[in-house]
């Protein structure tokens, strides 16, 4: 996935159709309409967002030997060298999804489109938003949804795809226990510098973007999961494409 493309076509050819996957998310906070387009931008960064060690951690760090820009350099999720866009985001298939599409006909390596659409008055008639979830809808391709409606690891699979799995990359933490530190010992001693127990010690996030979501009365850190159902037809505006090229 690269940059933002607004309005692009993608319905040209068999494989762009095919390789369409529309993400809704049901906002759970009031935002000003002239605020949207810059929380979209954040919340965008927040979903598709690797993990890496929170900042208040990074004197304990320093002190057991872990150069931390190295540590970040290694929390960026690996590439695997098919995407020819650099800074790509990959869309990595397990065993299980790469022979759906291979059945279906549908090429990761040959391009595609992640279109990103926000509805902001799922809850405004009284009902109320999970208090550690984001919800989120899937529109997938008629081909891979039918497959899914049978087999809810398949819909797991495209969600890891997609946003990860909420965990530091391998190379991050392999360079963690070399150095002899366990994450949790050290988020136990900085508690009231993360801002309590129940505050993670990794984020999806810069800290610029997490203090802008927070000033908004988006907590990331609350919202502990993805709830994601997948379907057919999804009624919400794009707001913005991010296309991608496996």
């Amino acid at each position: 996935m690269k940059s933002q493309q607004e309005g692009k076509d993608m319905a040209t050819t068999r494989t762009e159709v095919t390789n369409v996957i529309q993400i809704i998310v049901f906002v759970p906070i009031s935002i000003p309409v002239d605020e949207r387009a810059t929380f979209e931008q954040a919340l965008g960064e927040f979903l598709f967002g690797f993990d890496r060690v929170r900042p208040e951690l990074q004197e304990d760090l320093t002190a057991a030997g872990v150069d931390i820009n190295h540590l970040a350099m290694l929390s960026r999720n690996p590439q695997i060298g098919v995407c020819p866009s650099p800074g790509a985001l990959e869309f990595v298939p397990t065993d299980h999804l790469a022979e759906v599409c291979k059945r279906h006909g549908i090429d990761l390596t040959s391009g595609g489109s992640v279109q990103l659409g926000f509805k902001y008055d799922t809850y405004h008639g009284g009902g109320q938003p999970p208090s550690d979830a984001l919800e989120i809808k899937l529109k997938l391709p008629r081909v891979v949804l039918q497959e899914a409606e049978a087999s809810s690891d398949l819909v797991e699979d495209i969600v890891r795809a997609l946003f990860g799995d909420c965990q530091l990359a391998e190379p991050a933490k392999a360079y963690l226990r070399a150095h002899g530190v366990d994450l949790k010992e050290v988020a136990a001693r900085n508690v009231d510098r993360l801002g309590g127990p129940k505050v993670p010690f990794t984020s999806r996030v810069n800290p610029e973007v997490h203090s802008y979501l927070s000033e908004q009365g988006f907590n990331v850190d609350q919202l502990g999961r993805f709830d994601v159902n997948a379907m057919a037809v999804v009624n919400a505006g794009v707001s913005w494409t991010k296309a991608t090229c496996c």
